[in-house]
């Protein structure tokens, strides 16, 4: 009885000792990587208490259950509420990275060609993906701009609404794409962004670059704007909030809406986001999946809304 006391108390710390390593260390490199997976960390531990409490080994099973909530209350970020209006001019937006070396070009097409929407942004765009979106998508969005690439960082635009004006904008070796578009005789400027993995510390800082200086960049003019892409970072990142604190932007989907790396309807952490100012306003979001794809893709409608 002594030796299995020990044990439970031993495992509690460790638990305990993990989740506050996860919760408060500093926003650095490694401890990115593992906060990362903050939802599967509050899984795991609270698996961990419910299997100690049928056990009744009570002291692992109270330290496993406040490690659950100490990294739960982590993930809760604020986002733009939903709403519904009567009138105001209405954007749909489609967005999906189509991993680059997928060959299920038409299947992934379709799907987002059945979405029907009036802006659709693409990420690691191939010269192979950029003749295949060109040839299906062209007709119905007259207004693209394609910038293919062979890094997995090519990136591309397509629209039914006119463009005031689009360009190619490199930030830290990244090319991104803004675009004024017109919605309806009034102008929305839209990112589509794809932020650079931060698979080392380099490009862990590449990345938290990109994100200052397009968070200033957008600051730097107040005019409805959408961002919609592969950020690779979470909601709960030190990088993330502080370009949303940065930029003014606020959060469409929330950190229940997973991404990647996806397997069907199921995906890990939330990698691709979707975000707005000034006066648009979310009337709905949600996930599809992108056949061949490492990552299901973004649905979102927007509306401007003078009156809020």
């Amino acid at each position: 009885r002594y030796h299995s006391s020990t044990r439970q108390l031993v495992l509690a710390v460790v638990v305990l000792t993990v989740a506050c390593a996860l919760v408060f260390a500093p926003d650095a490199y490694l401890p990115m990587l593992a906060r990362s997976f903050m939802l599967w960390w509050c899984i795991l531990f609270a698996a961990i208490a419910l299997f100690a409490g049928l056990r009744k080994q009570w002291w692992c099973s109270a330290a496993s259950f406040a490690s659950a909530l100490l990294v739960l209350i982590q993930v809760r970020t604020p986002v733009m509420e939903l709403i519904t209006l009567g009138n105001g001019h209405g954007l749909r937006i489609a967005h999906m990275n189509v991993w680059q070396p997928n060959e299920d070009r038409a299947r992934a097409i379709a799907t987002v060609v059945a979405t029907d929407s009036d802006l659709i942004s693409v990420q690691e765009v191939s010269p192979e993906w950029a003749v295949a979106l060109r040839s299906a998508l062209a007709e119905d969005h007259p207004y693209h701009h394609i910038v293919p690439n062979t890094n997995c960082y090519g990136i591309a635009l397509f629209s039914k609404r006119p463009f005031i004006s689009v360009r190619t904008i490199t930030i830290a070796g990244a090319p991104f794409i803004e675009a004024m578009v017109d919605v309806d005789g009034e102008a929305v400027r839209v990112f589509a962004v794809h932020a650079t993995s931060p698979g080392s510390y380099a490009h862990f800082r590449r990345r938290n670059a990109q994100l200052t200086a397009l968070a200033e960049r957008i600051r730097s003019e107040p005019i409805p704007t959408l961002v919609i892409g592969d950020l690779n970072t979470v909601h709960w990142d030190g990088a993330y909030e502080r370009f949303c604190a940065r930029s003014g932007l606020r959060p469409i989907n929330s950190p229940f809406t997973i991404t990647w790396p996806s397997l069907g309807p199921f995906a890990l952490i939330p990698l691709d986001h979707a975000l707005l100012s000034g006066s648009l306003r979310p009337t709905s979001l949600s996930s599809f999946e992108v056949s061949g794809s490492d990552h299901r893709g973004l649905l979102a409608e927007v509306r401007l809304d003078h009156a809020r």
